[in-house]
């Protein structure tokens, strides 16, 4: 009986749909103004900066303001920053992001650190709520997609998924009608180029040239615009960096429990550095080869569009939990073509287990060794593809 439950997914009740994410938010919400209420200035109970990684954002963008834009790259110049707001025991947050990014914090230092914190939070926030909408426009998958915890795991830490998700999610559902602005959006991902790698792929394997060439000259655009605005210093400064930010991956500097990629969940494991490479390529190159065939098939765009998250994420070496957020596009689109086509066996507890886990992937990791974050995406690649298998056998395909 259990068995069959789980492959049915009728465990998954309306009422269940209704309890589980009030629960997850009413906590979340609970946390954060735990964290607000009983903090220090901008401080948090437990003395971390409130937003922590985004004091790399403003604190990169203060130098921008003050004409060195080249010490973004300068861990001493930028930890100066952070210890005048947060005080002489604040960790550096480095910046290791491309000059293009640069374009993208710019304006945040034009407001103290808490507003421009809360701007920035909140108008990503609307974007990828936005993507969402767009995929699943249902207002009983509005309380699950506020639910899900790496948007609260994104809003602690003050990062960028939410940016992310709306570049790339409205990239991809702009595609069939309007390439040109696509490509413009999903060319902007270049500010965190490791997670663009296999939308090349996508882009040629479904004919979408217009696009390609838009994404191309967007990227082309926004390097010479860097260059033009802060000459080869800062090219030259990111370059310099480039090995410190390799240091950091393969040396666990930042570490490997909180990651969701195939390499960080290999070395967590202790497998040595050249085992862990080999394996990232080979599931990497085995996400590709799903993307081209995804995309070449005649499948529904839903299904196109939820396949990209779940191999990008299997393709990145550097993946962290909160980058878990782009999860939420393959959740909801699969969801959106279930409903409309159907589930197949397994996937509704799948799906189910996809939206539950996320909360416990950093846990689970550090004190398990169970890298559950990036098993989930390979388990959401599968399912995209188990999908559009079924849906092209069904057509004689």
């Amino acid at each position: 009986m259990l068995i069959k439950s789980i492959r049915t997914g009728s465990w998954v009740t309306p009422r269940r749909l209704r309890l589980y994410p009030l629960i997850y938010l009413t906590v979340s919400l609970a946390l954060i103004l735990y964290a607000a209420g009983l903090g220090r200035g901008l401080l948090d109970p437990d003395g971390k900066a409130l937003g922590t990684d985004f004091m790399s954002f403003w604190s990169v963008s203060n130098l921008l303001w003050q004409g060195r834009p080249a010490a973004a790259y300068d861990h001493e110049a930028l930890h100066a920053i952070q210890q005048s707001l947060a005080g002489a025991e604040a960790p550096l947050y480095t910046w290791l992001y491309p000059p293009m990014a640069l374009l993208l914090v710019a304006p945040l230092a034009a407001m103290p650190y808490l507003p421009a914190l809360l701007a920035w939070l909140g108008l990503t926030l609307v974007g990828y709520l936005s993507v969402l909408w767009r995929l699943l426009p249902d207002r009983r998958a509005l309380l699950p997609m506020l639910a899900f915890a790496p948007l609260f795991i994104n809003l602690g830490h003050g990062q960028n998924a939410f940016l992310t998700v709306t570049l790339l999610g409205w990239g991809l559902i702009l595609l069939p009608r309007r390439p040109w602005l696509a490509g413009v959006l999903l060319g902007a991902l270049v500010y965190k180029p490791q997670l663009g790698l296999l939308l090349p792929i996508a882009l040629a394997a479904a004919g979408h040239w217009r696009a390609f060439l838009t994404a191309t000259l967007t990227v082309l655009a926004l390097a010479g615009l860097t260059y033009g605005l802060w000459g080869t210093e800062v090219w030259s400064a990111f370059f310099t960096q480039t090995a410190f930010a390799r240091q950091m991956l393969e040396q666990g500097l930042v570490p490997w429990y909180k990651m969701i990629s195939v390499f960080g969940a290999v070395r967590m494991l202790g497998a040595p550095l050249t085992s862990a490479w080999a394996i990232q390529l080979l599931l990497g190159l085995v996400a590709a080869v799903v993307v081209w065939r995804i995309w070449r098939a005649p499948a529904p765009q839903s299904l196109k569009i939820a396949v990209v998250p779940a191999a990008i994420l299997v393709t990145a070496p550097l993946a962290l939990d909160y980058d878990g957020a782009l999860l939420a596009m393959t959740l909801v689109a699969c969801v959106s073509d279930g409903l409309r086509r159907g589930f197949l066996d397994w996937e509704i507890s799948i799906l189910a287990l996809a939206w539950l886990t996320p909360l416990f992937w950093r846990p689970l990791a550090q004190l398990g060794y169970l890298p559950l974050g990036t098993l989930i995406s390979l388990a959401l690649l599968w399912l995209t593809w188990r999908r559009v298998q079924a849906g092209c056998r069904q057509q004689g395909v």
